[in-house]
């Protein structure tokens, strides 16, 4: 084909965008024939497979190029995963005739044959391929007149990559150079020494053209080839976080996850949630039109527009954060050169001091007295709420950040929700100033313990003292010794309502049904609500059982026979318990059970599921629990 003759045929020519599509065919799925309304591009954009047009038929690899005419069917069947640009475009020759009918007519032949072709430099091409598809799903004539301003440097760059391949003399541009080995070697640890070795430039020249032509570093375009790859992997893919971290090149998923957010203002899943509410017609693959995903491209594009959902403040711009000066840092650092200048000695103060706690996980440095503090585990939220203290951020409580025994005026109306297990990306999402959790791995302590400081409680020792510890974290001695005293007063206030209505001899037992029946221990939860703060008799068989709670069979109930019978009915407050429910059916209309004194006296009392826990408020709620049942008012 005689490429100059189709840049002579294409400058004579005007051109209208008929459409932009984006297709993505599953392996081994199949476009079936479609005649092409218009002339056309395909741009591959990743994966194998064919393409033919009519009976002609190219290879789809390594990101080719494909021409072909209106009129033409195009048919495509995928060998692995296809996704390509589809630019459909009309054009008319704006020159006379006469000037160029030798052009035109040589043009016309050629152009009746489809071209196929490998880009040698494919990063330009499918950057403006992108940004043609973006602008064009914005509609509006605006949007529509960018798209087709982009079309001219995409066929610019078409032709020029034609008109110059690498066997002419021309050296290939030094940019172009670069970007192409900053695409296909993002997965590995590229720096600006690399690049200029492989591309036998010395590094100021490099920076200095790079920066010209993008208006970015090296490196910082790296990053943005990277956080761009990761972004459409999370809108086209179900892959994990981790994975889709090790697909871009980090194999630190705390610095990836670090990185997206400054990229796109998002953590990677709350990206990938807001994207998946977006509606956009007709199209595989969906992008978030937001200002804060948008890239300063090549210096003649302009940044896509800016829905009002995410606009960006007056005075923002794409400057990197890494590279601005604080002004408060700034005007920090000359108060400290005047202060030390003058001799002055600055005093620490809580707000600056650091204390070391060892907890379950090891040891923690705390620098003053945190204000955005994480629950890592609901019970941790109960005991911070008894401190008088609205955490920034928890986990949920069966998919709530509310805990049901709590009035809702003394729980935050404003904290976040972190899931039901904390992870990484929930923690870098809120940016907590202290986490405090129970029973976490290693492996998940040595990752939030990149975003915070972690404080670790087994929950398994003296609720009392773990309280004390907690609250000489958060700067609350003072709160956790109060609070533990006027438990202490309450507890002995019940007591002796209990002992009115409750004789000496009467026993107690806490049992719970899930599957079976399970005694619990008269050290654990309400069963020492009921034994140690109440003063109330355990049943003397289990005062020795090691286990928090032990199987027990209903023959084997009439050997304890207590006057009162204490029991949670279910796993969870949530869900409702087919299993538990039966259980207590069955017993109900046992003769074992209704031998029971506890039975027969009226004396079973169900309780909540979550009087399991042994945490401030739980306890202290128990206590009215228990007070309501006994107590004959």
């Amino acid at each position: 084909m005689n490429h100059q003759s189709l840049i002579q045929h294409w400058v004579h020519s005007s051109f209208h965008i008929f459409d932009i599509r984006h297709f993505v065919l599953l392996s081994g799925e199949a476009m079936p024939p479609y005649p092409l309304p218009a002339n056309a591009f395909l741009l591959l954009c990743r994966g194998q497979g064919t393409a033919m047009f009519n009976d002609r038929t190219f290879t789809l690899s390594r990101s080719c190029l494909l021409h072909a005419d209106k009129g033409l069917h195009l048919q495509i069947h995928s060998v692995e995963q296809l996704e390509f640009y589809l630019i459909l475009y009309k054009s008319e020759l704006t020159s006379s005739r006469h000037s160029i009918h030798a052009t035109e007519s040589e043009a016309d032949n050629s152009m009746t044959a489809p071209l196929g072709f490998v880009p040698e430099f494919p990063v330009l091409l499918h950057q403006h391929a992108r940004e043609m598809y973006d602008a064009w799903l914005n509609g509006g004539d605006l949007s529509r007149f960018k798209t087709k301003t982009i079309f001219y440097l995409f066929m610019h760059e078409v032709l020029r990559q034609l008109d110059n391949p690498s066997f002419l003399a021309d050296k290939p541009d030094i940019v172009d150079q670069a970007i192409r080995y900053i695409e296909e070697h993002m997965l590995e640890a590229v720096t600006l020494d690399s690049i200029a070795r492989e591309l036998n430039y010395n590094i100021q020249y490099l920076s200095k053209k790079f920066k010209a032509k993008t208006g970015r570093s090296p490196i910082d375009y790296l990053i943005y080839v990277r956080m761009e790859k990761a972004a459409r992997l999370l809108l086209e893919t179900d892959e994990t976080i981790q994975h889709i971290a090790q697909s871009v090149g980090y194999s630190d998923l705390f610095y990836f996850i670090k990185r997206f957010k400054k990229h796109t203002g998002l953590v990677p899943g709350q990206f990938r949630k807001q994207a998946a509410h977006s509606c956009l017609p007709d199209v595989p693959s969906k992008r978030l039109k937001s200002s804060i995903w948008s890239h300063p491209s090549l210096l003649y594009t302009k940044s896509r527009t800016v829905s009002n959902e995410f606009r960006v403040k007056k005075g923002d711009s794409y400057v990197s954060k890494e590279f601005k000066t604080p002004l408060a840092a700034a005007m920090l650092l000359c108060m400290m050169i005047m202060i030390s200048a003058c001799g002055v000695e600055t005093p620490s103060s809580p707000s600056t001091q650091r204390v070391q706690y060892e907890h379950a996980m090891g040891v923690t440095e705390v620098t003053g007295i945190p204000d955005k503090i994480a629950a890592a585990d609901y019970r941790i939220l109960d005991t911070l709420y008894a401190l008088g203290i609205k955490p920034y951020a928890t986990t949920t409580y069966g998919g709530s950040t509310e805990l049901p025994y709590l009035e809702k005026d003394v729980q935050s109306e404003t904290i976040l929700a972190l899931g039901d297990k904390i992870n990484l990306e929930a923690a870098v999402e809120t940016e907590p100033d202290l986490i405090i959790a129970r029973h976490i791995e290693p492996e998940v302590y040595e990752q939030l313990s990149k975003v915070a400081p972690v404080l670790v409680f087994r929950g398994d020792g003296d609720w009392r003292e773990e309280m004390r510890e907690i609250g000489s974290a958060v700067g609350k001695e003072a709160e956790a010794a109060a609070w533990l005293e006027q438990y202490d007063q309450k507890a002995a206030e019940i007591k002796e309502k209990i002992a009115e209505h409750v004789g000496p001899d009467e026993t107690f037992l806490f049992v719970r049904l899930q599957k079976d029946v399970q005694a619990a221990s008269p050290n654990v939860h309400l069963a020492a609500t009921l034994s140690k703060d109440l003063g109330l008799t355990y049943v003397a068989q289990l005062a020795n059982q090691e286990e928090s709670y032990s199987a027990l069979s209903l023959e084997a109930l009439p050997e304890l026979n207590p006057d009162h019978i204490f029991m949670t009915v279910g796993k969870s407050t949530v869900s409702h318990d087919d299993d538990a429910e039966k259980l207590l059916a069955d017993m109900k209309e046992s003769a074992v059970w209704s031998s029971l004194k506890a039975v027969q006296s009226d004396n079973v009392h169900i309780m909540p599921q979550w009087v399991f826990g042994d945490y401030p408020n739980i306890k202290s709620k128990s206590l009215e629990l228990v007070e309501a049942a006994l107590v004959k008012r």
